[in-house]
């Protein structure tokens, strides 16, 4: 919507280079999710791709949920664009279960012009797998539904269960209900939390254990934010200090809160007040979710939880913004109910030093090294601010014709050098190989050393076809005496080492 993107459109959201999201035009052609760009592209030319962007799916969700808090009176944001409602909040409010999902869906499109997909079932999972076919699984019957589907699902409740459903697949377990045949015990001792975990979820329970809910008193913690701003950086940093606080006093209390609300009061003294899922007790989620959730707000000018009749025009906010931020512990759990493995790297202090730097530098002062697709080490390199989704420029499971083979280069430079044989002379590159043997390479400001031993040539053209980009360069593994494995190359006249290896 933000792109100006029509709904008739055919359009592909695309992550690594598979489809996540498409458009009912693009289903409609035979586009799928899971497919790559090129299947994509072939079922569907007229297609538009796009890279997935999280930030902006967080910003257009938070602005147009705010429909449902007229509608629903619980309801928890799982993730962008998928809302859990507790089917008791539906009923109370339409006579019977179709006429409520007609409702909710009938409101939610009318107002932002999204496609909407409802899914019902006994477990939240479940019910999530039947919405990407807008599924209604009768009462009783979740386990069976469940035990078709592939164990690929998984990751549709969390990302970091691909490395266990693949390895399932290799065991044999094709489907959730090979999984959830096997006894629990076992598959705990075998995969530990993470397959106990998927053994709930693939037989139709709930993804924790059976807890009782503390709720021996109210946790809540209020920032000010004095003037009141519409500045994101700004919002954030309020949101931490509010989400430090009320941490403390959680862990205070030996306890560990899993779900939280957000309250946002502008400067006018309306309110947008939201229920949040929270996956660790970690104040940069807390922050981030209220600079979406204001950011949304203030696109959008609706009033949260002042609930203004569905027919009155939308109140706008000032233009001086948010003037506090309240968050409210919304579900306390045992410590033991929270836990995901003792053994796990304890990061948080690390992770709070990073985030410090990031407040006081800017994002891009904490950059997290990555892979992406190329030819050179130089284009392979991936840098992405801490937190942050990384975007690759170039899909990294794509053919490169030409690439470095594995291991890859531990160091990336330029540093311009001579290469030279025997008599002295520079080493001449050709396409055919080398007119003489490397005998001596000269680095600038650090003297000169032998080579004893270096690999075939072997050259790279890229962008042949367009005369102004075209690229040729002659490449060059080489050993010294100092015992430095470098990777040289030879480029309009000129030999560099562009990688080491450590």
């Amino acid at each position: 919507m933000s792109l100006g993107l029509g709904p008739a459109e055919p359009v592909i959201a695309l992550s690594a280079n598979r489809v996540v999201a498409c458009t009912a035009a693009a289903r409609a052609a035979g586009v799928e999710v899971g497919l790559n760009k090129r299947a994509a592209r072939t079922r569907c030319p007229a297609a538009r791709a796009l890279p997935r962007d999280t930030e902006a799916e967080h910003r257009e969700f938070a602005a147009g949920i705010g429909v449902l808090e007229g509608l629903i009176a619980r309801f928890t944001l799982m993730a962008p664009g998928t809302v859990a409602l507790p089917a008791a909040a539906l009923a109370r409010t339409c006579p019977d279960e179709e006429a409520a999902v007609e409702a909710v869906l009938t409101a939610l499109t009318d107002a932002t012009g999204w496609e909407v997909f409802a899914g019902l079932a006994d477990s939240a999972f479940a019910a999530l797998l039947a919405a990407r076919t807008a599924t209604r699984v009768p009462p009783g019957q979740t386990p069976d539904y469940l035990a078709g589907q592939p164990i690929a699902a998984l990751t549709e409740a969390d990302a970091d269960f691909a490395e266990f459903a693949s390895l399932c697949r290799r065991l044999g377990l094709d489907r959730l209900g090979d999984l959830a045949a096997l006894p629990g015990g076992d598959v705990y001792a075998r995969f530990g939390a993470v397959g106990a975990r998927a053994h709930r979820l693939a037989s139709g329970l709930s993804d924790r254990l059976p807890v009782d809910h503390v709720r021996a008193r109210d946790f809540s913690a209020r920032t000010v934010v004095e003037p009141a701003s519409t500045r994101s950086d700004v919002l954030s940093f309020s949101a931490r200090q509010a989400a430090a606080a009320l941490f403390a006093q959680v862990r205070a209390a030996g306890l560990v809160c899993a779900q939280a609300t957000i309250a946002l009061t502008a400067a006018t003294g309306d309110v947008s007040a939201r229920t949040w899922r929270l996956e660790a007790m970690e104040e940069t989620q807390l922050a981030d979710r209220a600079r979406w959730q204001a950011e949304g707000w203030l696109a959008s000018g609706a009033v949260g939880a002042a609930q203004p009749d569905p027919g009155d025009a939308p109140a706008e906010l000032a233009e001086d913004g948010i003037a506090a931020i309240e968050i409210v512990a919304a579900e306390l759990l045992e410590p033991l109910a929270a836990q995901h493995n003792l053994f796990d790297a304890q990061t948080g202090e690390v992770g709070r030093t990073l985030e410090r730097l990031q407040g006081l530098f800017g994002a891009d002062a904490v950059l997290v090294p990555g892979l992406q697709g190329g030819r050179e080490p130089a284009e392979t390199n991936l840098w992405t601010p801490w937190r942050q989704a990384p975007h690759p420029e170039r899909d990294p499971d794509a053919p490169w014709p030409g690439e470095l083979p594995s291991p890859r280069p531990t160091l990336v430079e330029h540093t311009p050098v001579d290469l030279l044989d025997a008599r002295g002379h520079t080493v001449i590159a050709r396409p055919s190989g080398l007119d003489s043997e490397p005998a001596l390479l000269a680095i600038p400001e650090a003297g000169s050393v032998p080579v004893i031993d270096y690999s075939s040539s072997w050259p790279v053209e890229a962008m042949w076809w367009e005369p102004e980009y075209r690229q040729y360069r002659v490449r060059l593994q080489v050993v010294t005496a100092a015992g430095e494995a470098l990777l040289l190359a030879k480029e309009q006249g000129q030999w560099a080492i562009t990688g080491r290896w450590a």
